[in-house]
């Protein structure tokens, strides 16, 4: 003949005639365990989850307690995440500072771990050229005062001849050779 043991209640140690909650390998009451934050118990059939430190949580609490929140949004990040320069992001929220444009392999990144794209990056730096927007990585690069220029983006303002390598005189932010400056401004 064949007898089917009732469990006992871990916390009571009474019998579980009704509904039965397994967690931590042990049996409960619902009522007889609760969220290690809340302290919800989980009798209305909502699920117990043991968190990494050994104690039962909510599903609610278990995230906020537990999962890495998004740098960007200060969410818990559910699934997939992206790890760069010490913060953590949802996918979609790892986006350039500047453009919100989102990130996907390489990217640029200001010392306090700002991202941006290789375009907003430079801007920030102050490597981008004046003439054509785009970033001034290696080779020379001629400042006039905070704008800077490819040397085969340099230009007079007028006659739009080269100035890189020759002498130019300034009038405001513009730049001319010295023959256009003598007609312009005598």
């Amino acid at each position: 003949m064949f007898t089917q043991s009732i469990p006992e209640c871990y916390s009571c140690k009474q019998p579980i005639t009704e509904i039965c909650l397994t967690a931590f390998g042990l049996q409960w009451h619902p009522h007889h365990i609760g969220c290690n934050v809340c302290g919800k118990d989980f009798s209305d059939g909502s699920r117990c989850e043991e968190g990494p430190d050994g104690f039962a949580y909510c599903s609610k609490d278990l995230l906020e307690k537990f999962a890495p929140k998004c740098q960007k949004c200060k969410q818990p990040i559910i699934g997939q995440t992206t790890n760069a320069v010490g913060k953590t992001y949802h996918p979609e929220h790892f986006q350039c500072e500047t453009c919100n444009m989102v990130l996907t392999g390489n990217f640029y990144h200001t010392d306090d771990g700002t991202p941006f794209c290789e375009k907003h990056y430079y801007e920030k730096i102050g490597f981008l050229c004046k003439h054509c927007d785009k970033p001034i990585i290696s080779g020379k690069c001629i400042t006039v005062g905070t704008s800077r220029f490819h040397p085969e983006h340099f230009f007079c303002q007028f006659c739009k001849s080269n100035l890189s390598g020759v002498g130019y005189k300034k009038q405001g932010d513009k730049c001319y050779c010295n023959e256009c400056f003598l007609k312009l401004y005598g």
